[in-house]
């Protein structure tokens, strides 16, 4: 029986759960003393919603079968999604439909011609009588590299390490010679992105690469491996994309503009995103065989795994056939939409967005994100049934081809780039919810305060203690994942996540939240349900946290007085990213002006913090409305309409990825600097300089 109470009920069992009528509310950032009262009960009306036992019903719907983008069974799942937007209530639910360049695989053939006949197999097998759930589905059941080159090739195999430039340099060094061969590294821990090191092959004029995960980086040399833990068995095989998303995002055929029904598309020839060779992925079992035959040099010691051979670099008698086609077909995508429309300032967007599809069964990536969705969807429901209505609108997004491309959301924010410029207050994402206990936030700086007091409010389901002082005391031990901030919010964007359209295209403030752990399955059959609710997370209930902190977040900048974004942070970090890079260039005053513009945003910012504790105490809803608009103009104004050079798509000056998933900061700048050349350094840091005196600008409301 679902039980819902008016706002008014609501209220008075806020006030009666306290001591004293004069409760002071937990402190909400941009909020005038009149509504916090309203605000904290509403807020623990909500956290009081979400169970764990539904989350796991939906997590098992969603998970249950694979779901390959374009696929019949992702349809049904955005019609599944669709309906659950219908019952919790929202409105305006459109389901949007792109067709995109969306490769399946046809055949991948990987085989030793020499010194003997032996076929990888390219298959997950069971793993000690526990098997992931079968598909007879060849789009789920063939483990494949999106958008690789179909070819047909027999060569020497050279082994490259994690397949970096350098590596390829050491290579050069030890007169090992890669033109033409078949290249076999392994997979970069931290991870950066295989569609980087596929480029940086076809750079050496490799003929094809083999991508393997090495039990060392993310398996049994680990730890214990599933189905006896969290890491990946020996025959795991990781699918995934290898499109060069780090120069433009989104359908390969529609860079830069939607992939509407009449939109102009490029042939795959022309296409910067694609890649002209081969790539496959393989299982550390099936690369151990090539290892073992592969001849030559012994490997340099860093290149050297856990498998039980003599790593070595090539030059032996192994030959091997690759053979890779795909179908290179368009198909069609969809994107569910639904929303909950404001009340007071119903054109201010709050939008909240996860992925919809998986390269198999996706427990935790992304089906722990989607579940979480649903369920704060649920919880927003019922408090809109008690008669709450946002201040701002919410809409609520599930994206779909994520893992090719970042393809819907892509499609879905370039088709609509004016709207969302004028009107999108932030972009609120999780991709692959919880896959461990550890506290994942990330967020441009202005959304640090708001982010760190709701990480006060929401309690740790382990420690019983608030989810900041857990990640404090994670970071205190020493547990913290290698490639994780050591900052409650980390400030630093790269790629990866339907974030990018928003915060790199289209000067949205953007935050990514999720719990991770050990999590050695990644893109493999693996990842299923079963790891999720055995190892994951075993009760569900850091599903049920990171709802609680997703929603806060949503309801803090839907229902705030003045919206509760602070660039002070902002204008530290510029500091700080300014530093760095100075330290890497001979003549430091170069970064003279940029300096002084961020210290100028600070006091923008302190101005407008000004501004708004007045506007707070006076209730003038004109003044109010003006710093909401002050503040939506501030992250825009960091956009530089030349965008990057090389790569225009990426406009924002602050924050791009590297040519991988990393983050970059100042990335003109950097990139600047590393050709050496003090005339780009110089107009690097002029567009730079310019673009954070437009934010000042913008707070000040000129």
């Amino acid at each position: 029986m679902r039980v819902t109470f008016g706002l008014a009920a609501i209220l008075v069992i806020a006030l009666l759960t306290t001591t004293t009528w004069q409760r002071q509310p937990v402190p909400a950032f941009g909020f005038a003393a009149a509504s916090a009262h309203a605000e904290d009960a509403r807020e623990r009306f909500f956290l009081a919603v979400p169970s764990a036992d539904r989350i796991r019903q939906t997590h098992r719907v969603l998970a249950g079968e694979p779901h390959l983008a374009g696929s019949p069974r992702d349809q049904q799942l955005a019609g599944y999604i669709r309906d659950r937007f219908a019952a919790a209530g929202l409105e305006a639910i459109e389901t949007s439909t792109h067709d995109v360049l969306l490769p399946w695989p046809e055949e991948t053939t990987v085989e030793m011609v020499a010194p003997r006949a032996w076929r990888a197999s390219m298959r997950e097998e069971p793993v000690d009588g526990n098997p992931p759930p079968t598909s007879d589905s060849s789009e789920s059941s063939l483990p494949y590299n999106a958008y690789s080159a179909s070819g047909d090739v027999t060569a020497r195999v050279v082994y490259a390490g994690s397949g970096n430039a350098e590596d390829y340099t050491r290579l050069e060094a030890m007169g090992i010679d890669v033109r033409g061969a078949i290249v076999l590294v392994r997979y970069a821990v931290p991870y950066s992105y295989r569609g980087f090191t596929v480029l940086t092959a076809q750079q050496r004029g490799v003929a094809g690469i083999l991508i393997y995960s090495d039990p060392a980086d993310d398996g049994a040399a680990k730890g214990p491996a599933y189905p006896y833990g969290p890491w990946g068995p020996d025959r795991r095989i990781q699918r995934g994309s290898v499109a060069f998303d780090f120069l433009v995002p989104g359908d390969p055929l529609t860079p830069g503009w939607a992939s509407t029904k009449d939109a102009p598309r490029v042939t795959r020839d022309q296409a910067l995103s694609l890649p002209r060779i081969m790539s496959a992925p393989l299982s550390a079992v099936d690369a151990r065989v090539l290892l073992e035959a592969i001849g030559g040099p012994e490997a340099p010691a860093a290149w050297r795994g856990a498998l039980p051979v003599t790593y070595r670099v090539g030059g032996g008698p192994l030959l091997v056939h690759m053979r890779v086609r795909s179908d290179d077909r368009v198909r069609p995508i969809w994107t569910v939409t639904g929303l909950i429309r404001g009340s007071e300032q119903p054109d201010q967007l709050v939008i909240v967005g996860n992925h919809r599809d998986a390269w198999t069964y996706g427990g935790s990536d992304p089906s722990s994100g989607t579940a979480a969705q649903l369920e704060m969807v649920e919880a927003f429901g019922q408090l809109r049934r008690s008669g709450w209505r946002p201040r701002r609108t919410i809409l609520f997004a599930s994206w779909d081809a994520e893992e090719f491309s970042l393809i819907s959301s892509t499609e879905w924010g370039e088709e609509h780039e004016a709207m969302l410029q004028a009107n999108a207050v932030a972009y609120l994402n999780v991709d692959s919810g919880v896959s461990g206990r550890v506290l994942n936030a990330s967020a441009v700086p202005a959304l640090n305060q708001t982010l760190t007091e709701i990480a006060q409010r929401v309690k740790d389901p382990a420690a019983h203690i608030p989810v900041a002082a857990a990640f404090r005391d994670t970071v205190t031990s020493g547990v913290l994942p290698e490639d994780a901030s050591h900052d409650l919010v980390g400030n630093r964007f790269g790629s990866g996540s339907d974030y990018s359209v928003f915060l790199n295209f289209l000067g949205v403030p953007v935050a990514d939240l999720s719990f991770r752990g050990p999590y050695g399955v990644y893109h493999s059959l693996y990842d299923n349900a079963d790891w999720l609710e055995r190892i994951g997370d075993p009760g569900f209930r850091y599903h049920v946290a990171l709802v609680q902190l997703w929603g806060l977040l949503t309801l803090r900048l839907a229902d705030a007085d003045v919206l509760p974004l602070d660039y002070r942070p902002y204008a530290g970090r510029l500091r700080e990213f300014l530093d760095e890079a100075s330290a890497t260039w001979p003549v430091p005053a170069d970064f003279d002006q940029a300096r002084t513009a961020a210290t100028a945003l600070g006091e923008a910012a302190e101005r407008l913090n000004t501004e708004r504790h007045e506007a707070l105490d006076r209730a003038d809803p004109a003044v109010r409305a003006q710093l909401d608009r002050r503040l939506m103009r501030a992250e825009r104004a960091f956009l530089d309409p030349d965008g990057l050079p090389g790569r225009p798509w990426y406009r924002h000056a602050i924050f791009a990825p590297q040519y991988s998933y990393a983050p970059e900061v100042l990335p003109a700048v950097v990139e600047a600097i590393r050709t050496g050349d003090p005339g780009r350094v110089s107009a690097a840091l002029d567009r730079l300089t310019l673009a954070i005196r437009r934010a000042v600008d913008a707070l000040d409301g000129r």
